[in-house]
């Protein structure tokens, strides 16, 4: 089939990852600007987000909105954009009148490096609020920002502990999950309903009980590790999911 993607696509963005999956199942894509106004010919239209009704509007061919934002409990943000009068509407953040596929890890990024593990507790991102500083501060965890690729495997297949965080929603978690899971690391994350039970979870404000236990028990943290790389799906796969809910052309 030939799908004609709207989106962002540098070297580590979603739709990228999405765009060489669909192409290695045999797939041809059109990458276009997310603001573009083309309509070129294709079995269907997919974008992530749109800035205008112009291309829902006009598009004789079926369109396909997969969303890897939340949208539910955030603030400032509808169903009312253009995007959600999609023909097929996919998000991540599960529940009510739209259908769920969440995010993954690419494909060649799924692979751990094995090192001696000389770092204890790390936190992968940016301590944009209040209250992942403090988690940072109380579990000691060092702070690790702008690091990707390989240069992050490295640095999972090294540390035992990886503090995890995510905008406080149900059925919600950032992509965050699978870039540590799906790179070696063990990762532990605050309580959220509807995250998989092999991700430990712990209460906001007592994570130093859980980081101490694992650290005391590394036979237990690293068959949970294990686990979470095993289950840690890649684009291949969601793709995949996406492929069987929309028809065949």
């Amino acid at each position: 089939m030939k799908f004609a993607y709207y989106g962002n696509f540098g070297r580590h963005n979603t739709e990228s990852h999405i765009a060489e999956a669909l192409e290695d199942f045999g797939h041809e894509v059109i990458r276009l600007s997310q603001n573009s106004f083309e309509l070129p010919e294709c079995d269907y239209r997919m974008f992530a987000k749109l800035t205008s009704h112009y291309v829902i509007n006009a598009s004789k061919e079926p369109t396909i909105c997969w969303l890897f934002d939340l949208y539910r409990d955030f603030p400032g943000r509808t169903f009312k954009e253009p995007m959600f009068r999609a023909d097929y509407v996919f998000t991540t953040d599960g529940g009510d009148q739209f259908d769920t596929i969440r995010q993954g890890i690419r494909k060649a990024d799924k692979y751990e490096v094995k090192s001696k593990k000389t770092r204890d507790v790390i936190f992968v991102g940016s301590p944009y609020t209040k209250e992942r500083v403090e988690m940072i501060k109380r579990t000691n965890a060092t702070l690790i920002q702008n690091i990707r690729g390989r240069s992050l495997n490295e640095l999972l297949g090294e540390t035992k502990i990886v503090l995890g965080d995510s905008y406080p929603a149900d059925n919600y978690w950032s992509n965050r999950v699978y870039e540590i899971t799906g790179r070696g690391g063990f990762l532990i994350h605050p309580k959220t309903i509807g995250l998989p039970d092999y991700i430990p979870q712990f209460e906001r404000g007592k994570e130093q009980e859980m980081v101490g236990h694992f650290l005391q028990n590394p036979k237990e943290r690293e068959r949970i590790r294990k686990i979470q790389f095993k289950n840690c799906p890649t684009y291949h796969d969601r793709v995949k999911e996406l492929l069987e809910k929309i028809p065949n052309k």
